[in-house]
């Protein structure tokens, strides 16, 4: 499975749990909107540091189950233990259990295959007969709004999105989930999407763009997409404390299997 991002860089951990901290609420809110509760048996599929794995476990207790399978898990087998379990496994290449699961949920994991509906499928025959399946996936057409304007955050925005556009990651997958879910045989499919206001800390900056920016800096300079003056001048605009932007558009959308395993 092809990665966009690399998940032996340094501060790639610190990376994926800010994401956690911005998105994990909202994926709450969704599940517990479905009803999740003590006694489910819930399955996260690409489920990177745990975060949300973890919040399942809180909810379903001792008698539910959740297991958290990745294709990396360094960051989950720690966790492992109670009603979590961790399971190493290219989602691409095995299926997942069938027919088992209440609750079956992604987030950033779709985007980034050449081939996504064959493993949304999978996720769909875990679900129990009338289980969810919820996906999370970002759509980057909110990204270069930023007041007061800055060529700067426009030039740095503008070689991120031509550098992701190279290889298999689809920088519009987002939009086009809901559409997937139903023709994957899904009923009653709804949707939210949520851009989060993403502001400039004097101390902190901002770390949804500094570490994602840092992670790719190599990559966008070897290309020629940027230099070193607009990466440092794209970094003191994320610690001015005064610049207003918006995050991409988190995509979430969640529908339930048939009544009937065959369906």
């Amino acid at each position: 499975m092809s990665y966009v991002l690399d998940p032996a860089w340094h501060a790639e951990r610190a990376r994926l749990e800010n994401i956690s901290a911005l998105y994990d609420p909202g994926t709450a809110e969704i599940c517990d909107r479905l009803g999740l509760a003590p006694g489910w048996r819930c399955l996260d599929v690409g489920a990177g540091t745990g975060g949300v794995a973890e919040r399942f476990a809180e909810r379903v207790g001792p008698a539910g189950e959740v297991l958290a399978v990745d294709a990396d898990t360094r960051f989950l087998e720690p966790l492992a233990g109670g009603a979590l379990s961790v399971r190493r496994m290219d989602v691409t290449a095995e299926p997942l259990p069938g027919n088992r699961f209440d609750l079956v949920h992604s987030r950033l994991l779709l985007e980034h295959l050449a081939s996504p509906e064959p493993v949304l499928r999978s996720m769909v025959r875990a679900a129990r007969p009338g289980g969810w399946v919820v996906v999370e996936d970002i759509d980057w057409t909110t990204v270069r709004a930023v007041d007061p304007p800055s060529p700067a955050h426009d030039r740095v925005v503008t070689a991120l999105l031509t550098a992701l556009a190279v290889g298999p990651y689809d920088q519009n997958f987002g939009r086009k989930v809901p559409r997937l879910l139903r023709a994957a045989g899904l009923r009653d499919v709804q949707v939210r999407a949520v851009s989060l206001p993403l502001t400039a800390d004097p101390v902190a900056g901002q770390p949804a763009w500094d570490l994602l920016i840092d992670q790719l800096a190599p990559r966008l300079l070897a290309a020629g997409l940027v230099d070193e003056d607009d990466l440092d001048a794209f970094h003191r605009l994320w610690h001015d404390g005064d610049i207003l932007g918006f995050g991409p558009l988190m995509v979430s959308a969640w529908g339930r299997r048939a009544e009937s395993a065959d369906a």
